[in-house]
């Protein structure tokens, strides 16, 4: 018996409103429904004439469970490391992937190697696109960055605490957090406290300024720091004494946290006289 179209419409409308609208692209839908549909039209006529089927190498499991419960396995180990919701579900993605590339070996290698062509085009074609949601975050430049930031000029500006982000597009991990730094401007907005973002590839001499390496092995992208009176209060990830950084997770509450946003601006620590050393102190120990 099937169900009423109308209620299927209804129902498949309502999931969609559940779902943030920045998971609702083509490169979301892309990489979700390509390897579903893999599985379920393709994988299947390959499946009974490779060698999946025998008992693999734990002599319980066979050859396909075996990669099945291997790269399930090793997703759920490094989810817990996941900042965001957004690194986890472009993560699921990758293992997806994964999965089929290993199973299509073990079926048909002509097949898994056009199958690795159609997810290079994919991986060329189709980018998750920058953050259109709401934020209060204004974009700095080295100027702006100068006159309101470290040496402010107006009234407002002087008193101000600033949470700028150092970023790049080409960064994944900075494109996991634009999401989560966009929640915590609309959040925490508040007289006295304000949101910036640097993009470091447009103005390199900012991150050579702020110590900031930005080459495609670093740790430090993206860079969080809060500024106070035009000085620099912290920093997220901080440096050890030795002057190596601190690889750090960051999700929504650690960064919370770590720069007290949920308080009043006049409660920060840092206004309440303890030093920017002991505070980058508490930070190595926490982190």
């Amino acid at each position: 018996m099937f169900l009423p179209a109308d209620f299927v419409f209804d129902l498949a409308r309502s999931c969609c409103k559940m779902i943030p609208s920045r998971f609702l692209t083509v490169f979301y839908a892309a990489n979700f429904i390509v390897p579903i549909l893999y599985f379920v039209i393709v994988y299947p006529k390959y499946r009974k004439d490779g060698q999946l089927q025998q008992i693999g190498f734990s002599t319980v499991l066979t050859t396909e469970e075996e990669w099945v419960a291997m790269l399930f396995g090793s997703f759920m180990l490094k989810f817990r490391h996941h900042a965001t919701i957004d690194e986890s579900v472009q993560k699921f993605f990758m293992h997806l992937k994964m999965l089929s590339l290993a199973l299509t070996f073990g079926c048909n290698r002509r097949m898994a190697y056009y199958l690795i062509a159609l997810y290079c085009v994919m991986f060329v074609t189709i980018q998750p696109g920058k953050f259109q949601g709401a934020q209060r975050i204004e974009h700095l430049n080295p100027v702006s960055l100068k006159s309101r930031v470290r040496k402010p000029t107006s009234t407002a500006d002087k008193s101000a605490v600033w949470l700028v982000a150092f970023w790049a597009d080409w960064c994944e991990t900075c494109t996991f957090l634009e999401a989560m730094l966009a929640s915590l401007s609309i959040k925490y907005s508040k007289s006295g406290l304000e949101f910036g973002k640097v993009d470091v590839v447009k103005y390199p001499e900012l991150a050579e300024e702020f110590r900031i390496d930005t080459s495609g092995t670093s740790w430090q992208l993206p860079t969080i720091i809060l500024f106070y009176k035009g000085v620099e209060v912290k920093r997220l990830p901080p440096f050890k004494s030795d002057g190596t950084v601190v690889k750090t997770k960051m999700d929504e509450k650690g960064v919370t946290k770590f720069f007290e946003l949920d308080k009043d601006v006049s409660e920060m620590s840092f206004k309440s006289g303890k030093s920017r050393a002991s505070s980058s102190k508490s930070a190595k120990k926490k982190d």
